[in-house]
Formats: C-alpha cells, structure tokens, sequence
C-alpha cells in the first residue's frame, strides 16, 4: 500500500499462480481473481498489458521459490506468484521525452563539433593551398612565369596545381619562343629608328645654318657697299661654316670609334688639367668648381686624351645646365664591384636637372634637350662610346630642379710600371 502511493504507480499487486489476488495498493481488490486481458494461463507471466483508455501498462514478473521459502511453501513449487505493477503513461511519457532530449541533444554536439573539425581541416590544410594557388596566379598574371605551386597526385587540389604548373611552363616556352622569333626583327626596327633619327638630327644641324648663309649670300650677290655690313655677312658665313663643320667632326668621332691608346693615366692630374681649360667660362659663368680627389685612386691604363674628352663634355654640360651659377663638384674614388674594383669620377651640378622621361634617352645620338643652335646631341653619345671601349660605363642620376650626377666607372688597372 506504501509503495501504491508512489504518483508514478497506478497500481501494485501481488497474485497467486491461479491470477487470485493475495496482497494489492488497492484493498478492495483482494481475494478477487484476474479476469480478461489480466487472466494468468497455466501460472505463466503474461506479456505487458495496455490500458489506453486508463493510460496505464502492467507488468507481470513471476516470483520463483527460493530455498528459504521451502519453511512456507511445497519445494516442489518454482513459481510462487506473480507481481503485477501498473504504471501510468505521464511518467514513460517523461522517461521517453528525456531520452529523446538526450539524444537530439549528443546529436547537436556531434554536428558541431564535426562542422567545427571540418571548418579547422579547410582552414589550415584546404585553405592555405588554396591561397597559395591564388597568389601564384597572381604573379602568373603579373608576367612572372618563373612561379611554380606544390603539387602532387594524393587529391584534386594537387592534382589541379600540377596541371596549373605545366599551363605557367606552357605559356614560358610560347613567350620564350615569341622573343626570339621577333628579337631579330625588332632590332631591326630599333636601328631603322635610331638610322631616322640620326639623319633628322644631321639634316637640322646642317640645314639650319645653311639656310643662313645662303640669306647671305643672296644679299652679297645683289652688291653690299656697306663695308661694315659686307663684315657682318662674311662672319655669318664664317661662323655657319664653323658649326656645319663641328657637327661633321663630331659625326666622324661617333661613327669612327677610335681604338684608345693605352697609357699610364693620372684621372686627378687629368680632372685638374680640364679645370683649368674651363676655368675661363666657370668664372663668367659664375660657377664655383670643387675637385676632391682620393688618394687611394691607382694611376690607370687609358687614353687620356678621349678621357680628356668625355670629361669636358660632362663638365660643358653641367655648366649650361646652371645659366644663373651654381656649384660643380668633382670626386674620385676606388668602389669595389662585382666585376671587380673600379675607379669612379663623379661630377655633381646644381643646375635644372634632367626630366625623368629623358633620362633613358640622353646617350642617344642628336638627342638633346636644349634651345636649337645650342648643342648637337653628340656630346654624351661619343662619350658613353669613349667609357665602353674603355670596359667602362656611365651611370647617371637626376632630379628636375636640383641638379644631376653623372659617375664615370673605370677598371681599377694599374700602370706596369708601377
């Protein structure tokens, strides 16, 4: 009866092997027999019984005679009775409600943390090839066809960066093969070009002289009385003569390429020397001039004379680059390169600078950036081919407004005498 108590329990019973009710949390139903879906068949348990209208289910368990049961019963006897509880639906209902909370619940976690693991697994394995495959794309779209990703054959991103690596390859050898087919070619364009230019550049730095002396010419044809006048027209002649000359002359040192005659060559005596030469047009100029020169500098093997030459054309430069005065300064100095120890003389102006779109251009021959009349365009052109027969070369750097400075790279070779 205490046990019937329990809110869970719709009833508990206690049956004889017959189906009479010996004990049961319900006292009016003792002494009764089992009847219906309830009724034992020959004293065996009967399978859970449902009531859906009550709501409730009933359990049969048999309870078996046990040796301290022999004092009461006949020890012939296995099954003393039966145990019947009912229990009410609210209460399985809660148990099988639980259950399943439990379970929705573990599965959630599962998927969690399966998505949780598989978003770790793109991120630090899927991810980063994959961001490295676009990087290199990104190069490969920028030019660079040198760029390779790691690829292998385990899954379908090796597999793809494997096939991404032979296209890159692919498209080197077809660029590698355009270049050479049209190198050829577009040399040839380039010496048509640099030919045209050249002649446009003889043909203005003749033409515009003669055209001056033929005026007058024409004019001492008509008859000048004027002596004075008949001067200034002979002097024209004179000075028109002179620039068609100087630019044949500098035409000859550009397509001559004169051997330079090798020998022992002190760059400071020799930067002093063209100074000197200078000093005159410095002064009226209002140029202050500096040589600093190292004493660690080797005397050279070269020509000084075309050195001689490459040095006034710097310096003339730098001089007309500064019509208002300005500063030029001279260094020499030994620098240690790749292909060796080379001496370096440095001139440095203060003048209007070199536009940054001309500076590629300024050792091409008849190019030149100043008023007509005023140079040729051959000056640094015979110069640059002066420093490279000489194993030499030209470096040069510039800024608009605050000067320019060219550095004359010499092979470090000392005199045999010394």
């Amino acid at each position: 009866e205490r046990i019937g108590e329990d809110p869970d329990l719709a009833g508990i019973r206690i049956v004889d092997p017959k189906g009479a009710i010996l004990r049961s949390s319900k006292p009016e139903e003792v002494g009764q027999t089992l009847t219906g879906k309830e009724r034992l068949a020959e004293g065996k348990a009967l399978e859970p019984t449902w009531d859906l209208l009550g709501r409730t289910v009933g359990i049969f368990r048999p309870i078996p005679n046990q040796p301290h049961c022999t004092g009461c019963h006949a020890p012939e006897l296995t099954t003393l009775g039966f145990l019947n509880v009912r229990v009410s639906f609210p209460a399985i209902d809660s148990e099988i409600a639980r259950q399943w909370t439990v379970m929705i619940l573990a599965a959630i976690l599962g998927l969690v943390a399966a998505g949780g693991l598989i978003g770790l697994l793109f991120t630090f394995v899927v991810g980063r090839r994959i961001d490295a495959l676009s990087q290199t794309m990104s190069r490969v779209e920028a030019g660079d066809l040198t760029v390779r990703v790691a690829a292998d054959d385990r899954d379908e991103l090796g597999r793809l960066g494997k096939s991404f690596n032979a296209m890159v390859a692919r498209l080197a050898d077809a660029r590698r093969q355009l270049e050479n087919r049209y190198a050829e070619e577009i040399r040839r364009a380039e010496n048509l070009a640099s030919l045209g230019q050249m002649a446009a550049g003889i043909a203005h730095e003749i033409n515009n002289p003669i055209a001056g002396m033929l005026n007058c010419v024409r004019s001492l044809l008509k008859g000048v009385k004027d002596e004075r006048q008949r001067f200034q027209y002979l002097t024209m002649l004179q000075e028109g003569l002179g620039r068609i000359g100087r630019t044949v002359g500098h035409l000859l040192n550009f397509a001559r390429e004169a051997k330079p005659q090798l020998t022992g060559t002190h760059l400071p005596s020799l930067l002093q020397h063209c100074l000197t030469l200078l000093e005159h047009d410095l002064t009226a100029r209002k140029i202050s001039c500096s040589l600093s020169p190292d004493s660690d500098v080797p005397a050279l093997l070269a020509d000084p004379y075309q050195l001689e030459q490459v040095f006034l054309n710097i310096l003339k430069n730098a001089m007309e680059a500064m019509p208002d005065g300005g500063t030029i300064t001279v260094t020499t100095g030994l620098r240690r390169r790749e292909a060796g120890p080379f001496v370096e003389v440095r001139i440095t102006d203060t003048g209007t600078g070199v536009a940054p779109e001309h500076l590629p251009r300024i050792f091409d021959p008849f190019f030149t950036t100043k008023e007509v009349g005023k140079g040729t365009g051959l000056g640094l052109s015979v110069s640059y081919g002066i420093v490279l027969a000489h194993s030499g070369f030209i470096e040069v750097t510039s800024e608009v407004g605050k000067g320019s400075s060219f550095t004359v790279a010499l092979p470090a070779k000392r005199d045999e005498g010394q």
